[in-house]
């Protein structure tokens, strides 16, 4: 009799759906605090829109490359 116990392996798709939830958040997070700080230093309207911008595709890509290479999303 085997006293091991097995425990259930979330299935991919759940992974992976969460794995972009978690950079679209993230992104968004990056991206809200770009534009504050846009607001703060005097910015005008385009360039805060463009900082938030290039912050969210930053932020998103970043955490999907760090998934990737940590095995995460496999």
């Amino acid at each position: 009799m085997n006293s091991e116990v097995s425990r259930p392996r979330p299935s991919v798709t759940k992974v992976k759906v969460l794995l972009v939830l978690l950079a679209v958040m993230t992104g968004v997070a990056g991206a809200l605090g770009a534009y504050i700080i846009g607001t703060r230093v005097g910015a005008s309207g385009a360039e805060r829109i463009a900082w938030a911008a290039v912050t969210f595709i930053a932020t998103t890509t970043l955490v999907t490359l760090l998934t990737e290479k940590t095995g995460l999303s496999e």
